[in-house]
């Protein structure tokens, strides 16, 4: 009995790892903590040079590798999230015994970290999202959600579509095509432009709903050089594809224009900003190729955690 309360205090240390909200925080924590098989250097300090050194943090904006006090510093500050969330989680389950069960069974389910205090009260099963380019730029963007309500009275999604680095100014309109109905949110000039997709009636908790909506641009200039989305819900189960169809998950599809083919792309999840444009190494198998057809897609085998983004990133061919 004392091995398997061991295992299970366990797995709830690195259940909270993972929901931990800043990625390098979560990465070094990751690394000291023994929770990567592959890397079983003797001590911390090795173990954090490793997970660098393979590019687990990424790098600086000169392109340089992080310094070890950045490491120790992301170290320090995530076991002190870490000790923290821990404290609050043990005293939550003071109270509410019957939830330590989860952390008995050994299961291979996803854990998901916690969502903002103001996160949309959805999680999404399947989330398709279509872009159609007209030169290096967005024209049209459908979505298509299969979601699950996380509470009671869930009478809307609200959608927002920004171009090139979530410039607020040049946001544009999402307009509903199935399962809901458009209400637009009053904004301020520079303000993202917000539209409440309203279901046809709230839905309870634990209830399903699929509904679609498009966002089309007539006079956007912005190179596109990546299609994301960030989860500001509870986040997307794991993808799973039937042969050619996604069944769930998170899939980004892009058609490009004919006439601006792109000279590469590839996928990027949960990682920083500055980290969407670093080209792969060679063989790397976030490469995605392009079909004849000049369309390029992924699904996203892995569970997307709450507070991240996800997404395609292209390079364009240079004159």
């Amino acid at each position: 009995m004392t091995d398997q309360r061991a295992k299970a205090l366990w797995r709830l240390v690195q259940d909270e790892v993972r929901r931990i909200e800043f990625h390098d925080e979560r990465t070094a924590l990751t690394a000291a903590l023994h929770m990567d098989l592959v890397n079983r250097e003797s001590s911390i300090d090795k173990r954090l040079a490793v997970a660098r050194d393979r590019g687990d943090f990424g790098t600086q904006p000169s392109g340089k590798q992080h310094g070890y006090d950045a490491l120790r510093h992301w170290w320090g500050v995530g076991i002190r999230m870490l000790g923290h969330a821990v404290d609050e989680r043990l005293d939550y389950l003071r109270e509410h015994p019957a939830e330590w069960q989860e952390y008995f069974n050994d299961t291979t389910l996803p854990t998901y970290r916690r969502p903002s205090r103001g996160a949309q009260p959805v999680f999404a099963d399947l989330f398709v999202t279509t872009v159609f380019m007209k030169g290096r730029f967005v024209q049209r963007r459908i979505t298509e959600r299969l979601i699950t309500a996380k509470e009671d009275d869930v009478a809307y999604y609200t959608a927002r579509a920004l171009p090139e680095m979530d410039d607020a100014s040049s946001s544009i309109p999402v307009r509903a095509l199935w399962g809901c109905r458009e209400l637009r949110i009053p904004s301020r000039p520079g303000e993202p432009i917000l539209t409440k997709l309203v279901f046809p009636s709230p839905l309870r908790r634990g209830e399903q709903h699929y509904f679609s909506s498009e966002a089309t641009a007539s006079d956007v200039d912005t190179e596109r050089r990546a299609i994301n989305v960030e989860i500001d819900h509870y986040g997307i189960a794991p993808g799973r594809r039937s042969k050619t169809t996604p069944t769930s998950g998170l899939t980004i599809r892009i058609r490009f224009d004919e006439a601006e083919p792109p000279d590469a792309v590839w996928w990027y999840a949960d990682v920083a900003d500055r980290e969407r444009y670093d080209r792969p190494g060679p063989g790397d198998d976030r490469w995605i190729k392009v079909t004849p057809l000049g369309e390029a897609e992924h699904t996203f085998t892995e569970a997307c955690q709450p507070l991240a983004n996800y997404g395609i990133s292209v390079a364009w061919r240079r004159a």
